[in-house]
């Protein structure tokens, strides 16, 4: 009994030698894999980590009310729901006009209010707040693709 014992403690430390490093690569390897998953692939978003940083620069643009550098980041025509009506946005131009009755202090708070980490993220794109604004990306370029006040 004694014998076998130890046969299977030296088994164990020779096997432990031999394939305790690809194991330990293995589990590098999950935890990269676990690193770069994207959890915005369903909304189309292709780079997380610019869309991350796309994400805080429009809470910059907001808090600064940078009005063109938003402009330039919206989908035309734009859809803005409001009491059960939409209405479109066709151009950068009218955007710039309606920009205080688009971008409401409503809109603002949830966008300067929510993690995007917490975002909820759909087919349909990347929800902000409880539906306030929707961004996706579109031929490279983030944008709002829909206002919900």
């Amino acid at each position: 009994m004694q014998k076998a014992r130890r046969a299977l403690w030296v088994m164990g430390i020779v096997s432990g030698l031999l394939y305790g490093p690809a194991w330990g690569e293995w589990g590098v390897l999950v935890a990269a894999a676990q690193e770069t998953t994207n959890r915005y692939e369903v909304a189309g978003i292709t780079n997380p980590q610019a869309f991350e940083a796309f994400y805080g620069k429009l809470q910059t643009w907001v808090a600064k009310g940078n009005k063109a550098a938003i402009a330039n980041h919206v989908q035309y025509p734009l859809r803005v729901n409001k009491d059960g009506q939409s209405r479109l946005i066709a151009t950068e131009k009218q955007f710039l006009a309606e920009y205080d009755r688009i971008m409401t202090e409503k809109v603002k708070q949830a966008l300067m209010q929510q993690d995007v980490k917490n975002t909820f993220v759909n087919y349909q794109g990347v929800m902000v707040g409880n539906g306030e604004l929707w961004l996706r990306e579109k031929e490279k370029k983030f944008i709002i693709v829909a206002v919900n006040q």
